[in-house]
């Protein structure tokens, strides 16, 4: 059975017998400087289940607990190599949403490694068909982690046009090379972003050539984001990062904070990877009130990165 075939079915029966919850969402569309931003307004997702539990002690079974170690069975689809296991997500607003876990407990500030990256590739590229998939990372305190156990997530992409809106910018890059790294000029945060060579990567047979090509790009992706930073910001706390890989490009965002502020009345909301791939994802009337009506969303997704530090040296691309 293929993998897009497994997962439709441990999906089709998690979802039958509750053991993974669905919610259904309403999306808004945004465009801001050609990025169409798609807002996903999940109300039940702003519930939660009380308890007449002492809070505190409730607080600390929580800490204690790893959903990954072991995975709950019938979340649990197939193991990837001998690091890594593809499981159901168990909350999910997109259908067949998988994440893929190291076995073993790594921590969720690691980088990624090139077993990992070839974990995610592979699965990005079969579990859903023919349909694209985007896969992305949340790592370190500040990225909107949910999770200290090491794990990347993988969705697919639906709708007449699947791709992430910010490969809309990806698009408007002249006469890109894959391999070379560039900044796009709309985004008003320190962020890196590089050209997968898709030849070389389909005419692959060997796995550890693949991983390989992949911590390549991977890492001089991330030299080249903490380049950046150290131009553009001097960091006060630990570096956190989103991560978005797509079948044509990787993303590095440095975070400074996990919750961007929406208004005066401080209200606030957690992004993460997919925020920036140009996703958004919010639980309330008033989350979702502040975000149509703001006049800028590239500025909710600055406050939560590092802005760009207009006296220094704008650099359009660097060789890796």
């Amino acid at each position: 059975m293929t993998l897009s075939n497994l997962i439709e079915e441990k999906y089709n029966t998690a979802l039958k017998n509750k053991d993974l919850l669905f919610y259904e969402t309403t999306k808004v569309n945004k465009n801001v400087d050609g990025v169409e931003f798609e807002i996903t307004y999940a109300p039940p997702l702003a519930k939660k289940p009380e308890s007449d539990i002492d809070p505190t002690i409730e607080e600390k079974k929580k800490i204690k607990v790893n959903p990954f170690l072991p995975p709950h069975p019938a979340l649990y689809v197939q193991d990837i190599g001998e690091e890594h296991s593809v499981i159901l997500n168990k909350f999910c607003i997109v259908p067949r949403h998988i994440i893929v876990i190291t076995k073993e407990f790594k921590s969720q500030s690691q980088p990624l490694f090139p077993g990992d990256l070839l974990a995610a590739w592979k699965c990005m590229m079969t579990a859903f068909g023919t349909t694209p998939a985007l896969a992305f990372y949340n790592c370190g305190p500040f990225s909107g982690a949910s999770q200290p156990h090491k794990h990347l997530q993988i969705i697919p992409l639906e709708g007449s046009n699947p791709q992430p809106p910010i490969k809309a910018l990806f698009n408007q890059i002249p006469e890109r090379k894959a391999g070379q790294i560039y900044l796009l000029n709309q985004l008003p945060f320190v962020h890196v972003i590089i050209p997968l060579d898709r030849n070389f990567i389909d005419s692959s047979t060997d796995d550890e050539e693949l991983s390989g090509y992949l911590s390549q790009m991977f890492f001089g992706l991330l030299d080249a984001m903490f380049h950046q930073l150290r131009k553009h910001a001097t960091p006060d706390r630990e570096i956190s990062y989103n991560f978005i890989m797509s079948d044509q490009f990787m993303m590095l965002i440095p975070r400074s904070r996990e919750l961007a502020t929406l208004s005066q009345e401080n209200l606030q909301i957690s992004i993460n990877s997919l925020g920036f791939a140009g996703m958004l994802l919010v639980k309330t009337p008033e989350e979702l009130a502040a975000l149509e009506n703001h006049n800028d969303l590239m500025q909710v997704l600055k406050d939560v990165g590092y802005a760009w530090n207009a006296n220094a040296d704008f650099e359009d691309a660097m060789e890796q």
